[in-house]
């Protein structure tokens, strides 16, 4: 412990004559990157409980080699790296945060903390390396695809393009590496490897681009013309250049609409129901998740409406307690069925709710669409924590969730889900009263009826699934 105390001391004071000009600013670098190096195993890597031996073993082979390296790497290269080992985990919840959602998820979480020792301790680091900066364009990942599904006004005739290469390398030969800038299933690396893409920082850190500020793009347009471009990445202007984005708003299906709305619902008498978009796990600023679902399902009985469609395609997830409660009693309460849509986009909270949801309907709920964007079984509820000199936010997972067998061989389940009368993990968060035990055991979420979203789906302002759910009551009013 002395000895411990007196390394600190001594790196306090190296670091302290570095900002005075008593050591090279080569040497202060390294130091700041050393440090948080080591804040990055004790804060981040040896409290995330996802990690597997194998995998925990391959982070530190690469810690290690980053802290040889670490004096003359560039910083950016630095956070990168950092990131990526993070992904080693392959858990979609452990990962980096950009620095203002890190700082917005401190900021809510700040009243109900338990414990402050070492989650959400924010500072104002001295290099804090900046976030990544993308080029005018946005990709979107469709079945083994990447296309343009945002571009500004100047390059709009890129929209609905497939991309084939990236700097002369086609995309199949770089899929391993972009998809290794988070864990978790292919659905959700790909997800990630889109933003990747229109990042030529993260690019050039990975060897994939020789600049950090542009990248050639070669892509097959919607024609089967073929486009080679370079992109750089925009500089600061007082006038932002218009937007252009795919699906066009003027001819968008209904889930794309009024997209900052968290909660919508509409009546759909063709098929015999009501059609509810939640777009968010957690109360909104002016209504409550769990209010607005009870005056949903009233408007369905005034209605007589007899199914439920369940939008949960852009459902990031949020507080699974919200609803858990009203999803379990829903099927009570509706006499016909739930068709509940979901993506790569369904996530976290939003799974939990589809889970008590089928579990509770069983054969009267089907899932129509993608895969949802997490396996049944992952780990979650950590916090941000902060490097103290590169300013990188990072989110462990700390809790795990079972959600295809009841957590029955588990002892480090959250409270909610856990077996009741078993032990359960350590939650950095606090309950004023002991929390309903209500284990989630389904076989499966995946699609009874896969209708993915496609480019053709998005050109022409069409919706797949629920063209599917209307094909279904329709086969039904046959039988």
């Amino acid at each position: 412990m002395a000895l411990r105390i007196l390394l600190t001391l001594v790196s306090f004071a190296a670091c302290t004559a570095s900002k005075a000009g008593h050591i090279s600013p080569a040497a202060g670098q390294m130091l700041w990157k050393q440090e948080d190096i080591s804040y990055f195993r004790q804060s981040f890597l040896d409290v995330d409980r996802s990690f597997s031996p194998a995998a925990r073993a391959a982070a530190e082979i690469r810690l290690s080699r980053l802290e040889r390296e670490s004096g003359s790497i560039d910083p950016t290269d630095f956070a990168v790296e950092l990131c990526r080992i993070a992904a080693l985990a392959d858990n979609g919840h452990t990962e980096c945060l950009p620095a203002w959602v890190g700082r917005n998820i401190c900021k809510q979480v700040a009243p109900i903390l338990s414990d402050r020792s070492q989650w959400c301790l924010l500072r104002d680091p001295d290099f804090q390396i900046p976030a990544f900066q993308n080029v005018s364009i946005a990709f979107y990942p469709f079945g083994g695809t990447f296309n343009v599904v945002g571009a500004a006004a100047r390059n709009s005739d890129l929209l609905g393009a497939r991309l084939s290469a990236v700097n002369g390398r086609s995309v199949e030969s770089i899929r391993d590496v972009l998809c290794s800038f988070v864990g978790g299933t292919p659905a959700h690396r790909e997800l990630k490897a889109a933003d990747v893409l229109a990042s030529p920082e993260q690019l050039h850190a990975v060897g994939l681009s020789g600049s950090s500020r542009a990248v050639t793009y070669e892509f097959v347009m919607p024609s089967g013309r073929q486009v080679r471009r370079r992109l750089e990445v925009a500089k600061p202007s007082a006038t932002q250049e218009p937007w252009r984005q795919l699906p066009d708003p003027d001819h968008a299906p209904w889930a794309f609409q009024e997209a900052g709305t968290p909660f919508r619902f509409r009546d759909a008498p063709t098929i015999d129901g009501v059609i509810v978009q939640l777009r968010q796990n957690s109360d909104a600023d002016n209504q409550r998740i769990n209010d607005f679902l009870e005056y949903v399902e009233t408007q369905r009985s005034a209605l007589a409406r007899t199914n439920v469609v369940l939008d949960m395609r852009f459902n990031g997830g949020g507080n699974l307690l919200l609803t858990r409660d009203f999803l379990r009693q829903w099927p009570a309460r509706v006499p016909g069925r739930f068709f509940v849509l979901t993506s790569r986009q369904t996530f976290s909270a939003a799974i939990a709710s589809i889970a008590y949801l089928k579990q509770a309907g069983d054969n009267r709920v089907s899932i129509i669409g993608e895969s949802i964007g997490d396996r049944l079984m992952f780990f979650s509820d950590g916090l941000p924590i902060q490097l103290p000199h590169s300013g990188l936010f990072l989110l462990p997972a700390t809790v795990r969730m079972d959600y295809r067998d009841g957590c029955r061989h588990y002892d480090d389940c959250f409270e909610g889900i856990a077996q009741p009368g078993g032990p359960t993990a350590t939650s950095p968060f606090t309950s004023a009263i002991p929390l309903d035990r209500l284990p989630i055991s389904v076989v499966a979420l995946e699609p009874d009826i896969v209708a993915p979203w496609t480019i053709e789906s998005w050109l022409t302002g069409n919706d797949p699934m629920m063209d599917a759910v209307a094909t279904l009551v329709i086969e039904k009013a046959k039988q």
